[in-house]
């Protein structure tokens, strides 16, 4: 297995601090009156105190979090980070605040008058911690936002980028090695001194962290020649296009996305054809995936049947409404019970078919993958993206994928049959090991605004990581990676990647249908 996250192990989380003594400091220095005992350790043997940073922990504790996983030690985490920067940055009083929930971030705020700057660390994913992170950087104070990688990675990108289209004067990390966040945590040592305003903390943050980036590999790709479609004719087939959106919207509408027809379907529609799907018919696919794989890890044969069944349903589906192309509300549908199964596998062997699936009922990311399956005839691959600046990489993580990334008549990549993120034990996903050495273009509509991001990497390895989502495609960023902090406000937390250097033809594509196209690496 890779070590996706060698911080925790660095030499600055070692030495002695007790979890009851952290978590009573947590607690205690909520307010500012509490601060006086921490104030008077800072002082000791210096005539000033030390600037303090309130360290605001967006964390919750409560094993409830599905990013890093279900049951993940935060205060274990939060001891060794703690203690890596006090240990790395001695002029600096850190002040401890663990947030568990929206309704807490009072605690931080209140601190305000108290503290000399924010260092907001996002531990788990939380979406619900995307508006206290904002509120927090606009409180006028020296700001610094850092992220646990596959841990608070979605609300780390969607809550920076928007706190900086609004107030430029905040800096960011994300990194798996802690001694860079302590590295650019160390300009807090001056914020006292009257010409370091907070938009002046900000750039010399940035200036750190960016002394910190690794350079991009260089190296040469695989040769990779794509057949291309020309643009009128992806204009054509985009229109005629027509792909289902399951629960997640008003049974029967139907909606222009682009020119492409999106066609809501209630929950009841699909969960009637899985009653009549064939048993037997949906055991034969369990059986063929498991084969197929390189091994099964942790669903049981029952819960395998029964995404045969839903892929049974699903296919039954889209021949019912003369479509190939279906994305489901997947997520809410099975919590809710209205959907039996989780679709994943459903999916992969619809993509592997050389058809659509596509999670979560997102039209931006339906119309994505349009996109690149009528202009390369290849499959894309929806991901929730994290960020490694110390390896010039972003993972593109998700725990759905196909096998077949060249197209349906190609060789497949192996792969294993895996829980979800959430280890739920119903649930059954493909960990596809996707191949390395190739050019790959990431790229996402908003339909909205019309616009378009875009970016390349090459395809460097996967991730085996208990971290995040089950398929973890490393990427070697091309051109400048912090770019890439800044637009996920306007474009949300998803990318699409498709296997190809079509960084030129998909923007042609994208201007094609007005949209505006933004490089964002």
């Amino acid at each position: 297995m890779c070590r996706c996250h060698p911080a925790v192990t660095c030499s600055g989380c070692s030495h002695g601090f007790s979890r009851r003594g952290f978590l009573k400091q947590c607690g205690v220095a909520v307010a500012a009156g509490s601060l006086a005992p921490l104030a008077a350790r800072a002082a000791e043997g210096s005539g000033e105190a030390k600037p303090r940073v309130a360290l605001v922990f967006l964390s919750n504790s409560e094993g409830r979090e599905i990013w890093p996983y279900p049951g993940y030690d935060c205060p274990k985490r939060h001891e060794q980070i703690l203690n890596a920067l006090r240990e790395g940055c001695p002029q600096v009083e850190f002040v401890p605040v663990v947030v568990a929930h929206a309704g807490e971030i009072q605690k931080a705020i209140d601190l305000k008058d108290a503290v000399d700057g924010y260092l907001i660390y996002t531990l788990t994913l939380q979406w619900e911690f995307t508006a206290p992170l904002v509120q927090l950087g606009k409180l006028g104070k020296p700001t610094l936002v850092a992220d646990e990688y596959l841990g608070g990675s979605g609300v780390f990108l969607t809550g920076y980028a928007a706190l900086r289209r609004q107030v430029a004067s905040a800096a960011a990390v994300s990194s798996t090695r802690l001694e860079d966040l302590v590295t650019v945590a160390r300009v807090f040592a001056d914020v006292k001194h009257p010409d370091v305003t907070p938009a002046v903390c900000a750039r010399r943050c940035e200036e750190a962290a960016r002394r910190t980036y690794a350079a991009a590999t260089g190296s040469p790709c695989i040769e990779d020649k794509v057949a291309l479609t020309e643009i009128g004719e992806c204009l054509r087939r985009l229109k005629d296009s027509r792909f289902l959106i399951v629960g997640a919207g008003p049974a029967g509408q139907e909606r222009d996305f682009l020119g492409a027809k999106g066609i809501y379907i209630g929950f009841e529609e699909l969960r009637a054809l899985y009653e009549q799907a064939d048993r037997d018919q949906a055991a034969e696919y369990a059986g063929r995936w498991t084969k197929e794989a390189e091994k099964v890890v942790e669903p049981t044969p029952d819960w395998l049947q029964k995404a045969g069944a839903v892929y049974l349903a699903l296919r039954e589906l889209m021949k019912k409404h003369g479509t190939d192309s279906v994305t489901a509300n997947c997520l809410g549908g099975f919590a809710s019970g209205q959907l039996p199964a989780y679709p994943c596998l459903g999916f992969m062997q619809i993509l592997d078919d050389g058809g659509q699936g596509v999670c979560e009922a997102m039209p931006d990311d339906s119309v994505s993958m349009l996109m690149a399956r009528i202009l390369t005839g290849r499959p894309g691959y929806v991901s929730d993206p994290a960020l490694d600046t110390s390896k010039n990489q972003i993972v593109y993580s998700h725990c759905m994928a196909m096998t077949k990334v060249f197209g349906s008549e190609r060789e497949s990549c192996r792969f294993r049959i895996r829980t979800l993120h959430n280890r739920d034990p119903r649930g059954c996903c493909a960990q596809s090991f996707l191949p390395e050495g190739y050019m790959t273009t990431t790229f996402r509509t908003s339909i909205g605004r019309k616009q378009m991001v875009i970016h390349r990497a090459k395809a460097v390895g996967n991730l085996d990581s208990e971290f995040g989502c089950r398929t973890q495609l490393l990427g070697d960023v091309c051109g400048d990676i912090g770019k890439l902090f800044h637009q996920w406000d306007h474009f949300g937390w998803h990318r699409v990647t498709v296997y190809g250097d079509i960084q030129e033809p998909l923007s042609e594509f994208g201007r094609a249908l007005g949209l505006e196209v933004i490089q964002e690496a």
